[in-house]
């Protein structure tokens, strides 16, 4: 009979693949590295990625706030919604150009992924 607490047999030692996994990221990225065809570098898909964060996080604000309760008593009225809205805008712009929170960092990857997968592609690679 088995103990019911023990942990079954599995057919791989796990130790050994989570020890291998940092190296085996590591030559990953190293290679793709390797094989980017420099679409990372283009300053177009760049500004574009920027573009998007500064429109999230200006959305964000927006949405911050529009949870503010207004008192009505010193309220600037449409005036005040415009100043708002073009600060937030450009808050948002500012941000995203210094690094931001790093969504574009994130869809620059992403949108980068295409052009590796086509190279390596090209080379013969096996998937």
């Amino acid at each position: 009979m088995t103990d019911p607490i023990s942990i079954p047999k599995l057919p791989v030692n796990l130790s050994d693949t989570v020890v291998d996994a940092p190296a085996r990221l590591q030559r990953t990225l190293n290679a793709r590295k390797g094989t980017s065809n420099g679409s990372a570098n283009d300053p177009e898909l760049v500004a574009a990625c920027r573009q998007m964060e500064s429109l999230f996080v200006y959305h964000l604000f927006k949405e911050m706030r529009a949870t503010i309760h207004q008192a009505g008593f010193i309220s600037g009225g449409r005036a005040e919604e415009i100043y708002t809205s073009m600060m937030d805008a450009e808050l948002a712009a500012k941000l995203s150009n210094r690094g931001g929170i790093g969504l574009a960092k994130m869809l620059l990857h992403q949108l980068d992924k295409p052009a590796l997968d086509a190279t390596a592609k090209a080379s013969g690679e096996p998937e």
